[in-house]
């Protein structure tokens, strides 16, 4: 395993999500301690890692993060939050790394792959000469 002493990994169910339309989606986890109690974080996803796996944000359900730690300041106290780079329902994915793609259905029946919707088109009349072009030899 390649650990950077900078990354986050941390487990948990999700508890929220807010959407604010910025670049970043919100989400809230929760995560149990040694001791039986649990702990909240704020989490921030970028809007296309949330759309490419936004199968794994239903609350409650377990999910693996890696991530980075931020911070701002406010005139009275500093806000920590992490910032999501990975997140899946599988930890092998998140300390090995991805072996296949992420491969979901959106509520249209469409297949998504790695975040980018799978809708068959038509051909051209152009493009359809070419197949035609290429396959005569197979006839």
């Amino acid at each position: 395993m390649n650990v950077d002493l900078n990354e986050i990994i941390i487990s948990g169910n999700i508890t929220n999500i807010t959407d604010n339309n910025q670049d970043y989606i919100k989400f809230g986890l929760k995560t149990i301690k040694y001791n039986k109690s649990y702990v909240y974080s704020s989490l921030n996803i970028n809007r296309n890692l949330y759309t490419t796996y936004k199968d794994f944000f239903v609350k409650e359900k377990k999910v693996f993060i890696k991530g980075y730690l931020n911070s701002y300041s406010t005139s009275n106290n500093i806000q920590l939050f992490i910032t999501v780079t990975d997140i899946s329902d599988n930890k092998e994915d998140i300390l090995n790394g991805r072996k296949s793609p992420h491969i979901r259905y959106d509520p249209d029946g469409v297949m998504v792959w790695n975040g980018k919707r799978c809708e068959s088109e038509e051909p051209s009349e152009e493009e359809s000469k070419e197949m035609e072009e290429l396959l005569k030899d197979f006839r």
